[in-house]
């Protein structure tokens, strides 16, 4: 029997399903990285409250759900009976009136539950938007640097940040706000958590997000045209993911998109593997948006 519980809190979850969570860490990095975000902070990605679900199977946790409105809904690994998880999951959101956008996760997971979602509801299509891949590293390859140091993003960076986070956005096909795009650089360097690879001027960026127990995710990757071909990212990746595991993580991750081979092959060579797959599904009114019968 599959159970839905839903927790008030993300400590909750973490409390019941954080182990589960654990055992495929860097997999399951992005529920369980907001789920300890949302632990220091309920609010951190928006004034509405957030979705935090574990899936179980006679008291026994097989899965987690996270969704932070009004972005997608994020799913775990699920470890058996996919397609029964999946289907009761549906049914729960449909039963709590929940509109979901979309939906990120491993490939078989998001899969089912795109094809549950587009079958359960009335006038809905899916379009899969990215196909990602997951990988993780525990040292690093002793490759020459470009030119520059790594240093951390200051409040002074902060005008040209936002104009780097926005210009990354689009680039990879989530346009934001400038205003949206000001506030996460912020955020980015309130929390220490954005570095730039600097040559006399900042010429490369990398972040730090969803910091776990025992790993970082490497994000918010992102070099402007006019200094792209010459090993800045590569640089600035590999040293802040040394200095990170010469720290307290045991691993990094981090998610590439497969149709860019460039960041991919890059990643190889600084010494991440790939674990794992990821895709990411939007939701879109083909006619109307009403739950059916079935």
């Amino acid at each position: 029997m599959i159970e839905i519980i839903s927790h008030k809190h993300a400590s909750e979850l973490i409390l019941l399903s954080g182990a589960y969570l654990e055992q495929n860490e860097s997999e399951n990095n992005l529920p369980i990285g907001l789920a300890y975000r949302l632990a220091e902070d309920p609010y951190y990605y928006g004034p509405e409250s957030p979705l935090l679900l574990s899936i179980l199977e006679q008291g026994r946790v097989i899965g987690v759900a996270v969704r932070t409105p009004p972005k997608r809904i994020i799913l775990s690994r699920v470890d058996r009976r996919i397609q029964d998880a999946i289907l009761d999951l549906v049914r729960y959101l449909h039963e709590i009136n929940m509109q979901i956008p979309g939906v990120v996760g491993p490939v078989v997971e998001a899969q089912t539950f795109s094809d549950c979602w587009v079958d359960s509801t009335l006038g809905i299509s899916a379009s899969a938007t990215k196909r990602m891949r997951v990988f993780e590293t525990r040292s690093v390859a002793n490759l020459p640097l470009s030119p520059g140091k790594l240093r951390a993003a200051c409040i002074d960076d902060r005008p040209l940040m936002a104009k780097w986070v926005a210009a990354l956005s689009k680039e990879i096909g989530e346009p934001t706000s400038f205003d949206s795009a000001k506030s996460r650089a912020e955020k980015l360097i309130k929390d220490q958590q954005l570095y730039i690879w600097d040559h006399g001027e900042s010429v490369s960026i990398a972040g730090v997000s969803r910091p776990t127990r025992n790993g970082a995710t490497i994000g918010v990757v992102y070099t402007p045209p006019a200094h792209r071909n010459k090993g800045y990212a590569t640089s600035c990746v590999l040293v802040l993911t040394k200095e990170l595991l010469a720290d307290r993580y045991s691993f990094c991750s981090l998610y590439t998109d497969l149709s860019n081979p460039t960041s991919n092959s890059i990643y190889c060579k600084i010494g991440y593997a790939p674990i794992g797959d990821a895709l990411a599904f939007n939701f879109f009114p083909s006619n109307s948006y009403t739950i059916s019968e079935k």
